[in-house]
């Protein structure tokens, strides 16, 4: 659970606190983009280690609407880096990691997978 938390409040924060704070002083375009490159990076190697950690304790499960929710984080984490030449439809990526975020959280609020 503390890694589901740190991916996800690293993500939220990034895209609705730094994003905007970034975006206000002129800086996001060019120097921003790293900072959420490198929370979606940190973020995917925590997906991955949940997912390794989960089927390592057999308790991954496909019929699991949270452990499918999070094959689908991973899946976009690292579809992000395709999109780097348009950091706009990254933005939107992220947004749509969020929202999925937030289903993956209320789906399993105790558990992860």
């Amino acid at each position: 659970m503390l890694l589901r938390s740190a991916w996800l409040g690293g993500l939220w924060c990034c895209v609705y606190l730094v994003r905007p704070v970034l975006d206000s002083q002129g800086y996001f375009p060019h120097h921003g983009l790293s900072v959420m490159n490198w929370m979606v990076a940190i973020g995917l190697l925590m997906g991955c280690l949940i997912l390794a950690l989960g089927v390592w304790q057999r308790v991954f499960s496909w019929q699991s609407r949270a452990s499918l929710l999070l094959l689908i984080l991973i899946l976009l984490s690292a579809s992000y880096f395709g999109l780097q030449p348009w950091w706009k439809l990254q933005m939107m990526l992220l947004h749509a990691l969020s929202l999925l975020g937030v289903l993956w959280f209320l789906s399993a609020p105790r558990r992860v997978l």
